[in-house]
């Protein structure tokens, strides 16, 4: 997927690095820490960020890329 210049930067002023993700899981980008979070955009699916928490345990959660840069604006 191609991220638009909005998001890109919202996704870098939030601490996300960026990754090299394969087409089918749709990576995007991440932040790493006691958990994990990513950005993912699966093929044929919305977008998604996917909570990595300790035990194998996972969170996901559907967003819409302008929630994304509203709360980058917010975080200025």
């Amino acid at each position: 997927m191609q991220i638009d210049q909005d998001l890109c930067a919202a996704l870098y002023v939030l601490g996300f690095n960026f990754l090299e993700g394969d087409l089918v899981s749709g990576e995007i980008a991440e932040i790493k820490g006691e958990m994990t979070i990513k950005l993912v955009h699966p093929p044929g699916e919305e977008l998604k960020f996917v909570v990595e928490l300790p035990g194998d345990k996972q969170l996901i959660f559907s967003v819409d890329r302008h929630q994304i840069v509203d709360l980058a604006e917010r975080w200025q």
